[in-house]
């Protein structure tokens, strides 16, 4: 097969979407598939990979992302020339909008990844009112998804979510894949939890509780920091790393107290290194189709507590390997500070975790399953041509 996956964003933009495609590519590719990804320039940046194809950009208010020019005859022209049996959008705006425009002049079928819950997210356009932008989110939404063949979405709410929003199309429930051999790897080597306390100046006796992803209104990291203050009361040796960056890094870094560590944005290895070195997984965000940070933390052998919503219950088997608390700071810190004092259940359920994520989010098994929803929509295409 011939595959071209469109995205909005990618490398060297790290998010949970360019992990996701790059991992995509990387499994389609093993399988013996030729993939080109359609994504934006980034000043700087030169690519090496002759598939990888980039449309203009100019910055957008979001930090280091990038708004992207859509159409570029040359590059569909190069689509059209290498005769391209699929195309993916991993995005409805933009660049996904061509991807449609150009299944359709192609005839070739076309799958669109529903990623973000984008109406969770119109505080990023304060010229627009908001509930304005929500409602006009959710019908583009809905009309996009009914043009495309198949819808894949990463966890049963979003499949209901679409439901309600009266989308026909075929929705296929498909979690978000993990590189596991990486953390494997690392894990085999066992030396991140020494390394990074002393990098952080840390003692062996520290309890590390985690955290990882865009520093952003949305992430709703002022309820981790004044929950981590009541946690730090009761457990005075623990400390809580902030990994990665954002436009409300300084903010938080203000409204932070003491043993609070920001990373800054940093390489994907880096944060795997995190995960493993750490004690426990903490997030507050709601906002989340999955949760691929989620995922990475419970392969890496983290229990993870976290606020109920999203897409997140598709991946915490609640009291298993992790809890899941309504919107309630107390409950939160209750569960915190019960795994960090009770080393034995914290134990038993990193191993849960673990199993569970390397049975049900290998990259391996999610590439294979994304390739049988491939081959349908082609062999139906084909049909049509007869």
């Amino acid at each position: 097969m011939r595959i071209a996956l469109f995205s909005n964003s990618y490398l060297p933009y790290l998010s949970g979407i360019t992990v996701s495609v790059k991992m995509l590519k990387d499994e389609l590719c093993a399988l013996g598939h030729e993939v080109f990804i359609v994504g934006p320039k980034y000043p700087g940046y030169k690519e090496a990979d002759p598939q990888i194809l980039r449309l203009p950009s100019m910055p957008a208010t979001y930090p280091g992302y990038r708004l992207v020019w859509p159409y570029s005859y040359k590059i569909f022209k190069q689509l059209r020339q290498e005769k391209i049996d699929l195309i993916h959008a991993h995005q409805p705006f933009g660049v996904g909008l061509a991807a449609l425009i150009l299944a359709r002049r192609m005839k070739v079928p076309i799958v669109y990844s529903f990623h973000t819950l984008f109406s969770r997210y119109v505080h990023h356009a304060p010229f627009i009112p908001q509930r304005l932008a929500k409602i006009a989110i959710a019908r583009y939404l809905a009309w996009f998804c009914n043009r495309v063949d198949t819808v894949i979405v990463p966890s049963e709410m979003v499949r209901r979510l679409l439901l309600l929003r009266k989308v026909k199309t075929p929705i296929k429930v498909i979690p978000t894949g993990l590189k596991l051999d990486l953390i494997k790897q690392k894990a085999e080597l066992g030396t991140q939890s020494l390394e990074l306390r002393k990098k952080h100046r840390l003692t062996e006796k520290a309890k590390i509780l985690l955290c990882s992803g865009r520093l952003a209104p949305e992430k709703n990291i002022p309820f981790l920091l004044h929950a981590f203050e009541a946690v730090k009361a009761e457990v005075p040796e623990a400390y809580l790393i902030m990994v990665g960056g954002g436009p409300r890094e300084k903010e938080y870094r203000k409204l932070a107290g003491n043993q609070v560590i920001f990373t800054g944005q940093i390489p994907h290895a880096e944060v795997i290194d995190h995960c493993l070195a750490a004690d426990l997984f903490v997030y507050a965000s709601t906002t989340e189709t999955q949760g691929l940070v989620l995922t990475e933390a419970k392969a890496c052998g983290l229990p993870v507590v976290a606020l109920f919503g999203g897409g997140l219950a598709d991946v915490v088997e609640n009291g298993l390997d992790g809890y899941l608390v309504r919107r309630d700071q107390k409950k939160f810190i209750e569960h915190v500070v019960r795994l960090l004092k009770q080393d034995g259940l914290r134990r038993t359920m990193a191993q849960k975790a673990r199993e569970d994520a390397h049975e049900r989010f290998s990259s391996v098994s999610v590439a294979k399953r994304i390739e049988t929803v491939y081959n349908s929509l082609i062999q139906s295409f084909d049909k049509l041509r007869i």
